[in-house]
């Protein structure tokens, strides 16, 4: 049987969950796929594909501050020359990755008359987009084929003005290299980590004040990421006289080395859609502290089972628990073991069985 070719759609493949998601499924599904990735602007791919895997740029630079005009030119070149790339390589499928690429994504599919799936990555209440974007959504998603979403909360909202069978969740996909690295046997040192962008999204501030005002003994708190916050957050560890203790690491392609190192991870999210650390960290075994934030942290941890669940931006209630698990060696064995239990299902094969089944269905 002839493969099928199948097209992402995605704006960036730096780092971050999206990409990383894309980057996963799409080297699975070159096993059995010709796969092209249409990047909406120009870079260095942050995580390894497979070299079967074309990746064609839209455009070289993205203006981040444009005029109105600008902006709207702009989207019709970037729509315009994704329905060119895709056309050229004859696509049966295309799949789109966030919010605007998913409509970009559903308009060039019915142009040129193949199904789209799109994908949403973040809880849309908290998104970042404007309401112009907001608006569009609801008219051109109820279009597509099939949406795919990661809990059931984000479902909830969808299905207000998307039709519910058009409605699937799946969850993220384990990165396959990632997962290889786990070492169970690895020597632990007293570091508690924390992976994700600098940004307030993902509320460092929260750790870093909780972290600060308990008995940390010989502990120290690693955040790996990068974003616009970080210089805020460093002078706020330099106001609380943490230097000594905190340490800012940057991007990190292979983090595995913290994952196996460390012996706590603490998640302190004001929303996210489905977070990949959590499930990494979970699955190196690692005992984890998330927010009960909207939304995923609550249908991957089961709280005091395999894990902490917590209030949002709850300090107190962070350093009881930091203190707690820093302190309970016995707890950290329990929720090691559950944890890396639990988090089976999120093997990169398993995930993307169930988009193939997807994709089958949909191409019949």
């Amino acid at each position: 049987m002839k493969r099928k070719k199948l097209a992402f759609i995605i704006p960036s493949l730096k780092a971050g969950g999206a990409e990383r998601v894309v980057s996963t499924l799409a080297n699975q599904f070159i096993k059995e796929f010709d796969i092209v990735i249409v990047v909406l602007y120009k870079c260095k791919p942050f995580y390894p594909l497979n070299t079967n895997i074309k990746v064609v740029f839209c455009k070289e630079t993205y203006n981040s501050a444009p005029t109105f005009f600008q902006s709207i030119t702009n989207h019709f070149h970037l729509i315009s020359t994704c329905k060119k790339i895709i056309s050229k390589e004859n696509s049966d499928i295309l799949i789109g990755f966030t919010t605007i690429a998913n409509i970009y994504s559903v308009l060039v599919a019915k142009r040129l008359r193949i199904p789209s799936i799109i994908s949403e990555r973040i809880h849309p209440k908290f998104g970042s987009i404007s309401n112009f974007w907001v608006k569009t959504r609801k008219l051109i998603y109820p279009k597509t084929d099939t949406l795919i979403i990661q809990t059931e909360d984000i479902k909830s909202y969808f299905t207000s003005f998307i039709k519910e069978s058009k409605i699937k969740i799946i969850n993220n996909p384990l990165a396959e290299e990632l997962v290889a690295k786990r070492d169970l046997e690895a020597k632990k040192t007293n570091q508690i980590i924390c992976i994700g962008r600098l940004e307030n999204q993902k509320n460092q501030e929260l750790l870093i004040r909780a972290f600060g005002a308990i008995e940390r003994k010989d502990w120290r708190l690693l955040l790996i990421g990068e974003g616009s916050k970080k210089e805020y957050y460093k002078n706020l560890v330099n106001t609380l006289k943490l230097n000594d203790s905190i340490d800012f690491i940057g991007n990190i392609k292979d983090v595995s080395y913290y994952y196996n190192n460390a012996k706590i991870f603490v998640l302190p999210s004001n929303y996210e859609g489905f977070p990949n650390a959590l499930i990494e960290a979970m699955f190196f075994g690692l005992p984890c502290i998330a927010t009960n934030c909207p939304s995923g942290p609550s249908e991957i941890i089961n709280d005091g089972e395999n894990g902490f669940l917590i209030p949002i931006n709850d300090q107190l209630y962070l350093e009881k628990k930091l203190s707690l698990l820093i302190n309970n060696t016995d707890l950290q064995t329990q929720f090691k073991q559950k944890a890396i239990k639990s988090t089976t299902i999120f093997k990169a094969d398993f995930i993307a069985n169930q988009w193939k089944t997807l994709i089958y269905k949909i191409l019949q």
